[in-house]
């Protein structure tokens, strides 16, 4: 018999592409999210999964099952939802996109205030560029993130902070050969892509035919490939001064700006009870007026 918490378990793998990655988030273990998963392809005689050395990939039949067991998952939780006027007694999972650190983004203090306000409450956390981010609420891969940039009109959304974010270089970059902005045109840059409104910056200031040929969303990869040499790149300040100090790359100032971070969700999800609670967390954690 189909249960609620088999499709619990799919979805849960589908997402992770991995038996312990889903025991993890459910908080169960592996054999029980497997045997959860091998009942439900008995329950339905076709199989969902294609497993291999890389962890498990849905079949065509999975790919349909995902998107009717998440609506099922979100409608009965939303059932629950709408039933209580009490904040406090609101179920479910957020997930949230992030584009800089955990401590940048307070997610440890959200956490605490969570487990005191919303209990029922709990996070599933993506590190993801802004564009990505954009997308995935269209698609309801997520609930809300952090982006930088305009808010587009389909969402809503608040300013949180302000960023500053500055040019890596390599340690073998000649720093005094830049005199102007104009300098740095000539240079090799390592992109964002993902519509990134860093990259729409650096165009701005420098010109739409950049030498480019490397593009990536994660800081972390872009601070190994400016440290290996393969070009300059935009970093968030506090990352590149601590690179810096470390002798790992230099800092170029001379395109320094500050990008406003906000906290985005769709319009059309506004008056979902978990989506509103988190609003609301959200407002609470950066003193944004309510």
């Amino acid at each position: 018999m189909l249960e609620f918490y088999h499709l619990r378990s799919f979805v849960a793998v589908a997402q992770t592409g991995n038996l312990t990655q889903a025991a993890k988030r459910l908080y169960t273990t592996p054999p029980a999210i497997s045997a959860h998963i091998k009942t439900l392809e008995e329950e339905l005689s076709t199989p969902l999964f294609i497993r291999s050395s890389k962890g498990m990939s849905l079949t065509d039949k999975g790919q349909l099952l995902l998107k009717k067991a998440q609506i099922t998952l979100d409608s009965a939780l939303d059932i629950v939802n709408l039933a209580t006027d009490n904040q406090h007694e609101i179920i479910g999972t957020f997930h949230l996109g992030i584009n800089l650190t955990a401590k940048q983004t307070k997610l440890a203090e959200l956490v605490g205030n969570l487990q005191e306000n919303c209990p029922g409450i709990s996070l599933d956390i993506h590190h993801q560029a802004t564009g990505k981010t954009i997308n995935d609420i269209r698609d309801h891969q997520l609930d809300g993130g952090y982006i930088f940039g305009e808010i587009p009109a389909d969402f809503i959304g608040f300013a949180v902070m302000e960023q500053q974010i500055t040019t890596a270089a390599p340690l073998t970059f000649d720093c005094g050969e830049v005199m102007t902005q104009a300098d740095l045109s000539t240079h090799q840059w390592i992109m964002m892509g993902d519509y990134c409104p860093f990259d729409d910056f650096l165009r701005s200031k420098l010109g739409s035919n950049i030498p480019s040929v490397l593009k990536t969303s994660d800081d972390g990869t872009r601070l190994t490939l400016v440290q290996s040499g393969l070009g300059l790149s935009f970093l968030e300040i506090e990352e590149a001064l601590l690179a810096e100090k470390n002798k790992s790359i230099q800092v170029i100032p001379a395109l320094d700006f500050c990008a406003t971070l906000h906290f985005v969700i769709a319009k059309s999800r506004v008056n979902e009870p978990l989506v509103k609670a988190l609003m609301q967390e959200i407002r609470i954690l950066w003193s944004i007026e309510l």
